[in-house]
């Protein structure tokens, strides 16, 4: 016979008063209760057969977001006041904020509940400690969708002025109010950096004023602080597009004297002359880009050159880049022989690289230049992938271990699979134990080989 507590038994035989009663004794003993009570009207709601008042959705979900909010506001009170906190409290506090996301998502939230979410929220904001104002500046543009609440958040930002706080208000004004005139007031007070003329020039643009875009964008290249980038690129694209070809070359000529996005500015240069025909110049501004190019792109900038060129420029100029590349950029120079079929170059070069390990990354692009010659040359592989995985164990961790561990299945394997030479590999394997005996935590890394 089955003596078991039969609750559910017990919670259908109570009549709908004691129902209140047990719900109200829930709320007065366990916090969570009241915002999954609500979460389970909301969700019984939306299928409801029509047994359940015909409550607003603008209720519950008001209700619903400041209760989640005074889960989150809890733990980001307590976040400004020392600065931040423990990691489990910060992961709860963003699950309670992307909560308040999901349920302005639905649009149910009434104008009187926005307004009390943001002076409450603004109280944490204006502290500036916690690490969530991104967050809930996110949250209050999600928010609000009337003039009226637009300008509720200007006025709450603009109690504690800021340089990004005099962004989001400029955003707000231009993209959300349409206001252009308080907007630009405020815009021409600040313009001290790159981005704050690019901004202007955009806006000048998107009005359709194209004269005053570029008397702007021409004024931050020689007043402009820091980033220039979309500056340039702006001014270069109009240039091209009216096909004013002198002035075009000027704004390159620029970054090159700025010394500021000379790449970018040569590959649209190289761009431009190759859709207008013009090889000569076309080739002029490709190899000039490929002097800035950086380490990791400079392969890659070979190779375009060599697609580009005709076979006589190529012919002259391709001596001088693959001697460059020797002496500058070891890696792209090794994968260029390679392509040359100089294998013994890379071979010789690979193993004269220093013993100072890659402690972060057992197979580097040095490490797949060495898989891609294993065939050919087992035991210079050996050689090179052995002292790799040397390297990081004396004075190592269980993560150089590790490390070591990658590379001495790839020396097994080669001598395993390539050489056919297991005792060898059992010969070299047991010496390396033997030496570092005295490191357990290494011999249980390795164990399995």
């Amino acid at each position: 016979m089955d003596n078991r507590f039969d609750l559910e038994s017990i919670l259908g035989s109570l009549n709908p008063e004691k129902l209140r009663d047990l719900v109200k004794h829930l709320m007065e003993n366990n916090s969570d209760v009241r915002h999954l009570t609500l979460e389970w009207y909301r969700k019984m709601h939306e299928i409801s057969d029509g047994s359940l008042p015909d409550e607003s959705p603008y209720h519950v979900d008001d209700e619903l977001l400041m209760e989640y909010w005074s889960y989150a506001s809890c733990i980001i009170s307590e976040f400004n006041e020392y600065g931040g906190g423990d990691e489990e409290e910060e992961d709860e506090a963003y699950e309670w904020l992307n909560k308040i996301s999901d349920l302005i998502e639905e649009g149910n939230i009434s104008h009187d509940t926005k307004i009390a979410f943001m002076e409450e929220a603004f109280v944490e904001y204006d502290k500036y400690n916690s690490g969530y104002e991104d967050s809930l500046a996110e949250i209050f543009f999600e928010l609000c969708q009337t003039d009226e609440e637009w300008r509720y958040l200007v006025t709450k930002l603009r109690r504690c002025p800021s340089d990004w706080r005099n962004k989001l208000v400029m955003d707000i004004l231009r993209d959300n109010l349409q206001d252009d005139t308080a907007y630009l007031e405020l815009r021409l007070k600040k313009l001290e950096y790159g981005n704050d003329y690019w901004e202007l020039a955009s806006f000048y643009d998107e009005r359709g004023n194209m004269d005053k875009a570029i008397e702007t964008a021409e004024m931050g290249l020689l007043e402009g602080k820091g980033r220039l980038t979309e500056l340039f690129v702006f001014l270069f694209e109009h240039y091209a597009q009216k096909e004013d070809i002198p002035n075009a070359e000027r704004i390159v000529h620029r970054a090159l004297e700025l010394k500021h996005d000379e790449k970018i500015m040569l590959d649209n240069l190289f761009g431009y002359y190759r859709s207008q025909g013009n090889y000569q110049k076309a080739r002029d501004a490709l190899l000039k880009s490929f002097t800035y190019a950086g380490r990791s792109e400079e392969y890659k900038e070979y190779q375009r050159i060599k697609t580009y060129l005709k076979n006589d420029d190529w012919s002259e100029v391709e001596p001088e880049l693959f001697s460059s590349l020797r002496d500058r950029n070891m890696l792209a120079y090794l994968r260029i022989c390679m392509d040359k079929g100089m294998k013994e170059e890379v071979i010789s070069k690979l193993l004269a690289i220093p013993k100072a390990p890659d402690r972060w990354d057992y197979l580097n692009d040095f490490d797949k230049l060495a898989l891609e010659l294993k065939a050919e040359y087992p035991k210079e592989v050996i050689e090179y992938y052995w002292k790799k995985a040397y390297c990081n164990v004396p004075g190592g961790t269980r993560k150089t271990y590790r490390i070591a561990e990658g590379y001495l299945e790839i020396v097994r394997d080669i001598y395993v699979e390539i050489l056919q030479d297991r005792p060898a590999w059992d010969n070299r394997f047991n010496s390396l134990k033997a030496e570092f005996k005295s490191r357990p935590a290494f011999l249980d890394e390795v164990k399995g080989l």
